[in-house]
């Protein structure tokens, strides 16, 4: 299929990138440019004209700081930044591949520490990249799509934003049937969300989780951290 606009899917880690990542890959696998660590592909690399760059983790100042295409078209997607830590810890303890040294040393930490305390090391020392990237996009003109909206209306939402901001030559009938294969039970062989598999990537699909993990502890230094940012990205009032 022909691209005729540059794509890049910006985001934050966590939040449904993957599940985005698939779904681009498999309508547009020869117009792909695989993410790296450190957002080398997007930060040091050329950009490539007429291709889709997903899971871009970056601000908006890095964003803008590189020379982007002229046609380049972009879409934001963001996850309560509560859900995005517990996500964080159990991938980081148990399932995501050690990439680099950092991660290797979250892990061993993490399996000496009890739930709550590795939740507060984690959002201390990981999220913030985090919430940088979504602070950053948060108050201006864009529009932001939330992780969760998407895993109510993923067909409504990605039809708009791919079909018609992103103007990519896909027929309604074939976009459909990409997301019906990519949704959660698919992936996670048959397991529907909310059923936890805490060693697969696709854990458990669902959000509001952090209610399960948070201590009074944990709710209280989190708020004390990032309620602000919270209440600017409509997750609490």
């Amino acid at each position: 299929m022909k691209v005729s606009n540059t794509i890049f899917h910006i985001t934050h880690w966590k939040a449904g990138s993957q599940w985005i990542h698939r779904i681009l890959r498999e309508l547009f696998p020869k117009n792909i440019v695989s993410p790296k660590v450190y957002e080398k592909q997007f930060l040091e690399e050329p950009l490539l004209d007429g291709y889709i760059y997903p899971t871009v983790y970056v601000t908006r100042e890095q964003f803008f700081s590189v020379s982007l295409p002229s046609n380049y078209k972009k879409f934001i997607i963001i996850r309560d930044l509560r859900d995005t830590l517990v996500s964080g810890y159990f991938s980081i303890r148990y399932s995501h591949a050690l990439v680099d040294e950092t991660l290797r040393i979250w892990r061993e930490q993490l399996e000496c520490l009890s739930t709550e305390d590795g939740l507060l090391l984690l959002m201390d020392e990981w999220l913030p990249e985090s919430a940088q990237i979504q602070k950053s996009w948060i108050n201006t003109n864009e529009v932001l799509i939330r992780y969760e909206d998407l895993l109510n209306k993923d067909n409504k939402i990605l039809f708009d934003v791919l079909i018609n901001k992103c103007s990519l030559s896909i027929s309604p009938e074939r976009l459909t049937a990409v997301i019906a294969k990519n949704r959660f039970k698919q992936v996670a062989n048959g397991r529907p969300p909310g059923q936890e598999d805490i060693f697969s990537h696709q854990r458990k699909g669902v959000s509001g989780d952090w209610k399960n993990y948070f201590t009074p502890l944990v709710i209280k230094e989190f708020m004390a951290s990032y309620g602000d940012l919270l209440s600017q990205a409509g997750y609490e009032e």
